[in-house]
């Protein structure tokens, strides 16, 4: 019911996704979560309805996701009316004590994006973080490495309700 719930939430979202790629391939990483093992958390409002979403997948294509160090976001999507720091950093907190819990090392978190100035300056301000631009079929795309711990700092900054 839980990987329902993400993907008719993913669904009905879509044209807000602003995924830079044909719905076909988008679909591909919207379903990798669920196919593949990976893990997805929902956030919902106090009626229940899903708000937002963040999914992963461990490794990366290149390597045929031997290299499990690596995790990829597949989505991370909150709805505009709750959108908000603290509801984003919810997410990832979910995210980085969901991985420490799993106790399998992470070295890296990476994530694509389509071309978008406004999210390119979000990111660079909250993680100091400069995209690798690529040309493809689908048009400029922004290519993003994390730091893992770069990002468990950042979240240790807040207070932190524990998940795990």
């Amino acid at each position: 019911m839980y990987m329902q719930r993400y993907i008719e939430f993913a669904l009905d979202s879509y044209a807000k996704l602003n995924l830079p790629y044909p719905f076909s391939v988008s679909l591909g990483y919207i379903a990798s979560p669920v196919l593949m093992q990976g893990e997805i958390f929902l956030a919902f409002d106090d009626d229940h309805q899903t708000i937002g979403c963040l999914s992963f997948i461990r490794g990366t294509a290149e390597e045929n996701y031997s290299n499990r160090e690596i995790v990829q976001i597949q989505l991370l999507y909150i709805d505009e009316h709750y959108r908000s720091s603290t509801l984003l950093r919810e997410l990832l907190s979910m995210l980085v004590q969901c991985l420490r819990y799993l106790e399998e090392p992470v070295k890296e978190l990476h994530f694509w994006t389509g071309a978008d100035d406004q999210l390119q300056a979000l990111i660079a301000k909250r993680f100091s973080l400069q995209p690798r631009t690529y040309q493809s079929v689908y048009g400029t795309l922004h290519y993003y490495i994390m730091p893992f711990e770069g990002v468990g700092e950042y979240i240790s900054t807040f207070p932190n309700i524990q998940y795990f």
